[in-house]
């Protein structure tokens, strides 16, 4: 032990003269025991290691050495210098005695670890897990597991965590303000009943939610907020975004390009989305409700060009007299055109450049940064953008094109049922995937997030497995329920005894979910495999979820009985009593042979034509939406089309479509 302490008591020693300043080193005469006031200046981490150093040296008292040390720790941090701060505490802290100095220690290591460019979540956690109840710096723990929390995605315990820690100075308060937006309407209620102060936050993001596509509405009712809140942290300085959503006008299309592939290999899916674009613009046309108003229904050109053997620089000369681009379809030609287009254009492409999955809690789901392609007319790039860099730059915009992307990527959908799963409560899913390049990907994008927002101290990846016939079926459902292992105990259990056995497998206790990432008949297959493998005596019964390409429109009263008890999320569109009869009825007349993924096509573009005069609103204000055929559709401020997807379930003799998120 005292070997321990000696090499801790040297270390200390090496890492103060390690950090003394050039002039301390070369001075040797022995200073006077007087006591050093710093005049009129804030005093910095190197005075209180060269007080620690003198006063340890003069009669080596280690208690109030400690504490300036602790001192030169956390002004070491409020110089953003925590990597010599995490090395000062971690060689100090076997040294510390008091329980106050050591609470205070790992408070400090933990706020420097959260501060790091790749924060170290669970040392902070784990960390703040030790530190007593009785601590009196509650605020600071609060702020730590604020940070935390953002980087998880756990936007409801962020925003109450925010809340409590106080100091709402315009950095935490946008910091709290994008966390609450985060909030489906649950969570929004809950937070108001477990911390009755974000009431006046989220009437702000119910204003803004309801009238952020009416510029003037919009100004009107902020203003009324800020008069009744007036000493809010939000109404002394409103976000940036919110204050331009106020003033700029949207997009008022006068001439519209679209950029298709009408001809070759993609001619079929070109066309479908075609067609919805027309479909669009002429229910735009006989629009009763403007007409019945007074209003004027605009005067928009619309012209499709054929992208299939153009270049993108014969594209871009094409659309030189157009103020509004909708197209193209590849991702290559997405990429070149817009470090092509001039700034006075505004264009929404029908794909991404390129799809990121976070691989760790410090980044979210992004595009390719579309601005370094336009500065530097480069490939396909990766980016991944944290959360708090996605504010948009509306002065840079201003000098080039305002680029958005829509796209149906399955991807999505994948994130969308790992969001919900794991906001229902359930923590142990098992996912099935065919073995196909689309349903793997969806596989790893359900993992990717799962892993964002499980909490990292009790993360349990999911189980997976891949089947590519009905024999590997039945196998790959066996061995992850561990079915097998409880058919193996019945059949022991029949060799040791002469009488009759009667016994059920059993599945294992803790998984709560299945997920399905298959075609329909695939999933016609697996689901009669799921159920028969799952015990009648369970406790619980577990939920079966599967994506859009679970389902398909032919679904006969065979189909349906092999599906029952199947979840699953697709487009309004494609659900039964939709608010659009009428138009699909209309649709199925002209294409009655129409495929589901052409259906799917048409609903994007649809959704892409009437989006236009709304794009940059909602660019601006994230927290809004708009009801769409291909689902509840927003943008992110890095440009980028989300849709939040319809869910249903197969009950009995139906398909029923209901609300979950």
């Amino acid at each position: 032990m005292k070997l321990i302490r000696s090499v801790v008591v040297v270390s200390l020693v090496v890492f103060m003269a390690s950090c003394a300043d050039a002039p301390n080193k070369k001075n040797t005469v022995k200073r006077p025991d007087i006591k050093v006031v710093q005049p009129d200046r804030e005093l910095s981490s190197q005075y209180y290691l060269n007080q620690a150093q003198r006063k340890f040296a003069q009669d080596g008292d280690t208690t109030e050495r400690n504490d300036l040390l602790l001192l030169a720790a956390s002004k070491l941090q409020q110089e953003q210098n925590c990597n010599a701060s995490i090395k000062l505490l971690n060689i100090l802290t076997p040294e510390l005695i008091h329980p106050e100095n050591q609470a205070q220690a790992q408070l400090l290591l933990a706020e420097c670890y959260v501060q790091l460019p790749s924060p170290a979540l669970l040392h902070a956690q784990k960390l703040l897990e030790k530190l007593p109840n009785d601590f009196t710096e509650q605020a600071r723990i609060r702020a730590v597991q604020a940070h935390i929390d953002e980087h998880q995605q756990a936007w409801l315990e962020a925003s109450k965590n925010l809340l409590a820690a106080g100091n709402l100075n315009n950095e935490n308060s946008l910091r709290l303000w994008r966390a609450l937006g985060n909030l489906n309407a649950k969570q929004a209620q809950q937070a108001i009943i477990d911390e009755p102060r974000l009431r006046s936050w989220l009437d702000l993001k119910d204003i803004v939610q309801q009238q952020g596509l009416e510029p003037d509405m919009l100004q009107r009712s902020v203003s009324q907020w800020q008069s009744k809140h007036v000493y809010h942290p939000l109404s002394q300085a409103l976000p940036e975004t919110l204050i331009t959503a106020m003033s700029k006008a949207p997009i008022i299309a006068k001439r519209v390009a679209v950029l298709l592939p009408l001809t070759g290999r993609l001619g079929s899916q070109g066309n479908a989305i075609k067609d919805g674009i027309v479909a669009a613009y002429l229910a735009q046309l006989n629009n009763s409700s403007l007409k019945t108003n007074g209003t004027s229904i605009p005067n928009i050109e619309l012209r499709f060009f054929d992208s299939a053997l153009k270049t993108p620089q014969e594209l871009n000369d094409l659309v030189a007299d157009y103020d509004v681009i909708v197209g193209p379809l590849l991702k290559e030609k997405i990429a070149e055109l817009i470090t092509l287009l001039p700034a006075n254009k505004s264009i929404l492409a029908l794909n991404r450049i390129d799809l990121v999955i976070a691989s760790d809690t410090t980044a979210t789901s992004t595009l390719a940064d579309a601005n370094h392609l336009i500065t530097e007319k480069a490939n396909v790039v990766q980016s991944e953008i944290a959360p708090d860099a996605l504010i948009s730059d509306d002065k840079t915009q201003n000098s080039r094109p305002e680029i958005f992307y829509f796209s149906l990527a399955p991807e999505d959908e994948a994130i969308q049922l790992a969001k919900h799963i794991y906001d229902s409560g359930l923590r142990h899913p098992v996912v099935l995937s065919a073995d196909t390049s689309t349903t793997q990907r969806m596989a790893e994008a359900f993992i990717e997030q799962w892993r964002v927002h499980q909490r990292q101290k009790d993360y349990v990846a999911p189980a997976t497995g891949t089947f590519t016939d009905s024999k590997s079926m039945r196998k790959l459902v066996s061995e992850l329920l561990d079915v097998a292992q409880s058919r193996q105990r019945v059949k022991q259990i029949e060799l040791l005894t002469t009488s009759e056995v009667y016994a059920v497998e059993r599945n294992r206790r803790d998984v709560d979910a299945i997920i399905l990432f298959a075609n329909p008949e695939q999933t016609e297959l697996l689901s009669p495999i799921i159920e028969s493998s799952l015990s009648p005596f369970a406790a619980r019964e577990i939920s079966v979820f599967a994506s859009s390409r679970s389902y398909t429109l032919d679904l006969n009263k065979n189909s349906i009985r092999d599906l029952r008890n199947l979840t699953f999320i697709d487009m309004p569109w494609m659900m039964p009593n939709n608010p659009w009869l009428e138009l699909a009825n209309e649709v199925g007349t002209l294409w009655p042979q129409s495929q589901d993924s052409l259906l799917r096509l048409f609903a994007l573009g649809y959704d892409a034509y009437n989006l236009i005069p709304k794009l940059r609103h909602l660019k601006l204000l994230p927290i809004t939406s708009v009801p769409g055929l291909s689902g509840e559709l927003s943008i992110s401020s890095d440009g980028e089309v989300h849709r939040v997807l319809q869910w249903a379930k197969v009950q009995q003799d139906r398909v029923t479509p209901f609300a979950m998120d």
